[in-house]
């Protein structure tokens, strides 16, 4: 008697993890379920965004071709038909004169950043004459 409430105890212990883990096994099922779902609606929104993407970049290359097919047959479009903005007139001396002084301008900060630099470098006492000053000392 005692041993078959040992064995009917133990087979009711093993039927109790087994069904364990089936419901562990049924969680983890759903998790997965769950997961590709949400795979699925990443997969299906990427999607959709790159249709948006390659149906926008389809009417640029439309607009630009009928812009192009206008100006080869010489029809006006819409922005041929816009005006430039006026450029303010300039005296001919005035701008020569303005290039000449930026040249001016130029090659003094040239001739200060050379002098600077050979400055730097006579600053700088070179290996063999520090080599010298020591054995004299």
């Amino acid at each position: 008697m005692t041993r078959a409430v040992l064995l009917l105890s133990v087979s009711l212990a093993a039927l109790s993890m087994a069904s364990a883990r089936a419901q562990d096994l049924r969680d983890i099922q759903a998790r997965n379920a769950a997961a590709h779902a949400l795979e699925d609606a990443r997969r299906d929104l990427l999607s959709s965004q790159i249709e948006t993407s390659n149906a926008n970049e389809r009417a640029r290359t439309e607009l630009r071709l009928r812009d192009l097919d206008a100006q080869r047959t010489g029809a006006p479009s819409l922005r041929s038909l816009t005006v430039p903005p006026a450029r303010p007139l300039d005296d001919v001396a005035r701008r020569d004169a303005d290039l000449a002084r930026s040249m001016d301008r130029m090659e003094r900060l040239t001739q200060d950043a050379l002098a600077q630099s050979n400055a730097r470098m006579l600053a700088i006492r070179p290996a063999s004459e520090r080599q010298n000053t020591s054995k004299k000392d």
